[in-house]
C-alpha cells in the first residue's frame, strides 16, 4: 500500500479499535462491563453494534484486495492458520484461564471440553474470519469474484445467508455469516474502484442517510434491529463506505490501526484491570471510562512491540512469521517499532 492509502486505512482501523476497546469498558450488557443499565454509554455502546465489527470485517477485505489470493492452496491457509488460528488458540486460552481464575471477572467458561468448538468471548471473530478466507479461496478458484457482475452476485447471496435464520455457534458459524458480507463488500469496492463513477452529491446523500439511521435508532423513533437482518446490513453498510469514501486521515488514529489486530487480540486484559480496581473506590465514571479504555488502546501497543522481538512469542502470540534477519537486524526493526509507538504516544 502507498503512505496515503496506508494512512487512511490504518485510521479506520485505529476507529474501530477505540469503538471495540469502548464496547467492552462499557459492557455488551448492564451485567457485564462497567455495568451500566441506562444512560449516553449504554446507549450509544448499543447503536453502534451497527458499526463495530462491520467496519472491521470491510477493512479486512479492503486490506485483502491489495494483497489477494495468488498463491497455493496450502501455503495461503498455512498463513492464514498461523495469523488467526495460532492466537485464537493461546491468546484465547489464556483469556479463558484468567476469567476463571481472577475474582471480578465478567464471565467464566461453561464446558472445558468445548473450548474453541464454541467461541471464547470477542476471539468469535477471529474464528470466523478465518472461515470467511476459507470460502474466498474456494471463490477465488471458481472464478466467481473475478468480474465485478460475479462479485455482485456472490454478495446478493452472502446477504441471504446473512438475514437467514441459518448456522450455529460452534466454531462460529454464524458468525462467519454475519462476516461474510461486509468482507465481500469491502473487497471487491477495492478491488473494481467502485468509487470512482459515484459523484459527492450521492457520497453526501449517503452520509447524511446513514447519520438520520444512526440518530432515529439511538433516539428509540424507529426499533432496533438484530445483528442478522436486512436494515443491519444496509446500516453497516453505508456506514463503512462513507466512511471509506471520505477519506478520513487521522495520523493518531493511524498510529493506533498499526496495532488492530494486537488490540483485538489484548485489550480485555487491560481494560479490566482499572475497572476492577477503581470500582472499589467512589471515582467518577468517566475517569474509569477514559483511563480503562486508554489502558485498553496502549497496553497491547507496548506489548506487542515487546513480544515481536522473539521469536516464540511473535508465532505463538501474534501469529507473525519468524525474524529471519541477523541479530542486529532484529534489534533495529524493535527499535523502530518503539519509535512507531513513542511517536504514537506522544501525538
Amino acid at each position: 500500500m502507498n503512505s496515503s492509502r496506508d494512512l487512511k486505512i490504518n485510521t479506520l482501523r485505529g476507529l474501530a479499535c477505540v469503538l471495540l476497546v469502548a464496547y467492552h469498558v462499557v459492557g455488551s450488557e448492564a451485567t457485564n462491563g462497567l455495568r451500566i443499565a441506562e444512560g449516553i454509554y449504554r446507549d450509544l455502546n448499543d447503536v453502534l453494534i451497527y458499526l463495530r465489527m462491520p467496519l472491521f470485517t470491510f477493512l479486512s477485505g479492503v486490506v485483502y484486495a491489495y494483497r489477494p489470493f495468488r498463491e497455493g492452496v496450502k501455503t495461503f491457509l498455512a498463513k492464514k492458520a498461523r495469523r488467526l488460528l495460532l492466537p485464537m488458540l493461546t491468546v484465547g486460552s489464556v483469556f479463558a484461564l484468567v476469567q476463571y481464575f481472577m475474582p471480578g471477572t465478567n464471565a467464566s467458561i461453561n464446558n472445558w471440553l468445548l473450548l474453541h468448538i464454541e467461541p471464547v468471548a470477542h476471539f468469535w471473530f477471529i474464528e470466523s474470519l478465518f472461515l470467511v478466507f476459507l470460502v474466498i479461496v474456494v471463490l477465488e478458484k471458481s472464478n466467481a469474484l473475478n468480474t465485478s457482475v460475479r462479485w455482485a452476485l456472490v454478495l446478493l447471496s452472502a446477504s441471504a445467508l446473512y438475514i437467514s435464520p441459518l448456522g450455529s455457534k460452534y466454531f462460529s458459524l454464524s458468525g462467519a455469516f454475519y462476516l461474510l458480507p461486509f468482507f465481500l463488500l469491502g473487497m471487491g469496492v477495492q478491488r473494481y474502484d467502485s468509487f470512482k463513477n459515484i459523484n459527492n452529491g450521492l457520497i453526501v446523500l449517503a452520509l447524511c442517510t446513514t447519520l438520520a439511521a444512526f440518530i432515529f435508532i439511538y433516539h428509540e423513533w424507529v426499533p432496533s434491529y438484530g445483528k442478522r437482518t436486512l436494515p443491519s446490513f444496509l446500516i453497516g453498510s453505508l456506514a463503512c463506505l462513507c466512511l471509506l469514501s471520505f477519506g478520513f486521515k487521522s495520523r493518531l488514529l493511524a498510529s493506533i490501526g498499526v496495532y488492530s489486530y494486537s488490540i483485538y487480540l489484548f485489550h480485555v486484559f487491560f481494560t479490566a484491570f482499572p475497572r476492577i480496581v477503581f470500582g472499589r473506590f467512589d471515582i467518577a465514571m468517566e475517569i474509569i471510562f477514559v483511563t480503562s479504555l486508554i489502558a485498553g488502546l496502549l497496553g497491547p501497543m507496548v506489548l506487542e512491540v515487546v513480544l515481536a522481538r522473539f521469536n516464540s512469542s511473535r508465532v505463538l502470540l501474534l501469529g507473525k512469521s519468524k525474524i529471519k534477519q541477523n541479530p542486529q537486524a532484529s534489534s533495529g526493526h524493535s527499535e523502530g517499532a518503539w519509535r512507531t509507538l513513542r511517536t504514537a504516544l506522544v501525538r
